[in-house]
Order: C-alpha cells, then structure tokens, then sequence
C-alpha cells in the first residue's frame, strides 16, 4: 500500500489565494477549494498526477417488462466505484496532525451520473462538453489558513525513488516563491463582455412550471427541482473572474477547477452535500428562497416572510425527509438524526432556508454506496426521487451536466471528504459562459414567482435586478 505522507515545505504569513491562482500556467490543470467567506481553510492544487474522468453511456435495455430500467438502462460504468478503486490501496497522513485534512482526489461527479444508479430518460450532452465525472489526485498544495498563513504542502509518495522524490520537493518550492511573487490580477480580464441571458423563455419556463403541477396533482410526485440554461460570452480570463467575484460572494464551498482545453468550472456554492469524517456524515439541503432588501428595514421583512412562509417550509421539509431516507439508506440502524429542520440564512443576493441531518455509518462500505445511496443531492431532485428524475428529464429535454451534481474532495482511509451541491455554478469552454437555474416545483406554486425566483438565482454573476420584487407565498 502506497504512503502518501503530506509535509509542510513552508510557512508565510499572508498570500492571496486567487493571485496565485491567476499566476499558475495555463495547462497545469489548478483547482481551488475555496472558502471564500474566510471562516475555513482553503487549498490550491495543481499538476495532478492521477485522474479518473470519461463519459457515461448507456448499457444494455432489460427484457420488455423489467420496469423503467428496460426503457432507461443503467450506464454502463459506476464512477464513484472507479474513484473508489483509484484510490483505495493509499494511505494518506499529515506530518503535522493538527492541520485541515483536505485535499487528494478533487472533482465532481455531473448530475447525469445519477444514471449509475437510478433509471431515468438519457437526454443530449451539456453543450458546454464537459465530461460526466472528473477527479484527478493533488499531491501539490497551498493550505491557506483563517488565521492568514499559506503553507506549501507536498504529498511524498514513498514508492518514488530518493532521486525523483528530491527533485519533485525542489521544484515545488521554486514553484512556491515565484507565486508568492505574483502580481496584481489584471481587472480589464475580469468581467463578462454581456450578461448571461435564458436559452429559453419565459412562457416555456412557466408552461413547464403547469405541466409539473398537473403531475403533483395527479399524485406521481410531490416535489421537483425545474431548471433552465443561460449563456453569454465567456470572461477574457476565467480566473480573474472568479477573483473579482470571490469578495462578493463569500460561502463556505466555493470552488474553482480547470480540466484542461481551455474549460473551467466556477462554483459560489452555499449548500453543502455530503461532509464525511470517518463514521461521522452531515448533509445541509437548501430549500426556500428570497431577494435581499436594498434597506435593513426591507432586508428584515423579506427575510421574516420566507421564515414564515408555510409553502417554503413545506418544500424544505419533504426535501429533509428525503434526506433522512437517503442517509438511512447507509447509515446505522437508529444513528441518522435531524439536527434542525430549517433556518433562513442571509448571503450576498438572496436568503435560503438550511436544514442540517447527520448520520452515523460504517466507512467500510466505500464512497461507490454512500453515492449510490444519495446521489444525485435530494434538493436538486424531488419527492419522490426517481420519478422526480424522469419529470425534469421529460421537462428539460438536455443535460444538465455538472450543474447539480456535487463537487469535493476524497481522502481514501478514514475516510474524509467534503462535497457541494453544484448550484451558483458556471462553466467556461467553448467560449461561452454557460449556467443553469432552477427552482423547487410544488403544488401551490406560481410559474411567474418560479421563473423570478431562477432570475434572482443568477444574479450572483452580474447583480442585475430581477424584473420585479420576488414574493414568498405564505
């Protein structure tokens, strides 16, 4: 079994992350988990040794009768598994204990690898053509600290000859002092050439919004999450636009990530997926949503209404016991446990309703159950979740792509891994700046408030104003 022994090369006592990422070539793939709110550590990482990536496809149909899997196949690969098998011979430890334990294997899973689980309709591919999984392994860090400190971090692979392992130690730490020189980010490269616009319009959005309703009220399902596309031009610089927008949008998950070919991933997400510490899971679903005030008074109001809206809290709560469900689905007997139902919590553009469920398992089981057991994430799904699946596919008509899925980290072993759900998300390729907005779908719903309530959802990129004040139905 491999040992990957993680060191500290150095020590400074203050450095901008996103300056150093800025400085970082153009092809050596970075990725930045980013804690953007300064109240955790971040990591920025790059030159991956390792990767698990690649498209999903369907396998072969079930004989006529074997229920939604004979019209939806499963993929033919499970790609938690072969993240699962990458990683599961390695033994990571930290020289200095007391560290955040972060890091190793840093990707996302696209919300179309819930094809390796459950039986729902395959639709075209994301046009922005990033691949359905994507993890590499970091060996080479940056841990930037709450308290200011930046420390060089090196994972020493004990099966790599003295030789190599010294040159490798070497040239990280020349790597480390010409970042700790970078210049200012040039901010004629960060901003968008034209704001994001709809693929589609809003009458589709809203006539979408009635179909879904007459499927609740039919009694197929309770719960959706309907989304729609937007598009613009791609930023001159993909990182000097996370930079410029990392101070306005602080969050515990936010993250950056280059796959290569000219294609990034920009994540200001606030909704934590799945947080694994050895035996221990927490997962915080998000449900419920309002614009900010532009006045303490209007900001307060806005904020007591959501908290006391009886349709808001019902959507959170059918999305908390899908949750329970979920976890208990891995969990040990009597050991998941709601923590709180629902609070509303302020950031920069909006406020959300945040539940938080933990559960106790047993880590052996490996990442391939815990995925199986709760991907794709609950509140970017529905009640109940595989028919919830086949409505917004029936709905949507084209992937998704990483938009919902989840985006982290894992550290085989212990284990330890954090994930988002990939929300406040957009991605960079092909020129264009690509995202997508969605919003819960309940009986009661307005299809106008819905498509308003994507709008205020995008305005994290840009801070342009909805076409009129978002509303609550108490």
């Amino acid at each position: 079994m491999p040992r990957i022994l993680v060191r500290v090369l150095q020590r400074v006592a203050d450095a901008d992350p996103t300056r150093m990422l800025a400085a970082l070539p153009p092809n050596c793939r970075p990725v930045l988990l980013d804690s953007s709110s300064g109240r955790g550590a971040s990591l920025l990482a790059w030159n991956p040794d390792r990767t698990v990536a690649g498209r999903l496809r369907p396998g072969a149909c079930m004989p006529s009768g074997g229920g939604p899997r004979s019209r939806w196949p499963l993929a033919t690969v499970d790609p938690a598994l072969l993240l699962e098998q990458a990683s599961q011979h390695e033994d990571w430890q930290w020289e200095q204990s007391d560290l955040p334990q972060m890091g190793g294997w840093i990707g996302y899973l696209s919300f179309e690898c819930g094809h390796a689980w459950e039986p729902f309709p395959w639709l075209p591919a994301d046009p922005a053509g990033f691949d359905d999984y994507h993890f590499a392994r970091y060996r080479n860090a940056v841990l930037f600290l709450p308290t200011g400190e930046a420390l060089l971090l090196w994972g020493e692979d004990d099966s790599l000859s003295p030789q190599i392992a010294n040159a490798e130690r070497a040239d990280l730490a020349d790597q480390f002092n010409q970042l700790l020189g970078a210049p200012p980010i040039a901010t004629s490269a960060a901003w968008l050439p034209a704001p994001p616009q709809p693929v589609g319009d809003a009458q589709s959005y809203q006539g979408s919004v009635r179909q879904m309703r007459r499927w609740i009220g039919a009694g197929e399902l309770f719960q959706a999450n309907l989304s729609h596309r937007m598009q613009g031009p791609a930023p001159q610089d993909a990182r000097a636009f996370y930079a410029s927008l990392r101070p306005r949008q602080p969050t515990e998950m936010s993250a950056y990530f280059e796959t290569g070919a000219e294609r990034a991933l920009l994540s200001w997400s606030p909704e934590t997926f799945l947080s694994v510490r050895g035996a221990q899971l927490r997962t915080m679903p998000i449900k419920g949503t309002a614009m900010r005030g532009d006045s303490p008074e209007l900001d307060a109001a806005l904020a007591a209404e959501l908290d006391a809206s009886i349709k808001e809290r019902a959507e959170l709560n059918m999305i908390v016991d899908m949750a329970r469900n979920d976890l208990g689905r891995v969990a040990v007997p009597g050991l998941v446990r709601l923590i709180h139902s629902g609070k509303v919590v302020p950031f920069p553009t909006l406020f959300h309703r945040v539940a938080e469920v933990q559960a106790k398992w047993n880590p052996s089981l490996g990442l391939r159950a815990l995925m199986q057991a709760t991907f794709p994430p609950a509140s970017v799904t529905g009640a109940p979740k595989v028919r919830a699946l086949q409505a917004i596919a029936e709905l949507e008509q084209s992937a998704r792509g990483p938009y919902c899925g989840t985006f982290g980290y894992w550290l085989p072993g212990e284990p330890r891994g954090e994930f988002s759900v990939l929300i406040r998300t957009s991605t960079v390729g092909r020129k264009q700046l690509s995202l997508r907005v969605g919003a819960g779908i309940v009986w009661d719903s307005d299809p106008l408030l819905e498509w308003q309530e994507t709008l205020v959802k995008a305005r994290y990129l840009t801070y342009q104003p909805v076409a009129a004040p978002l509303r609550v139905n108490a």
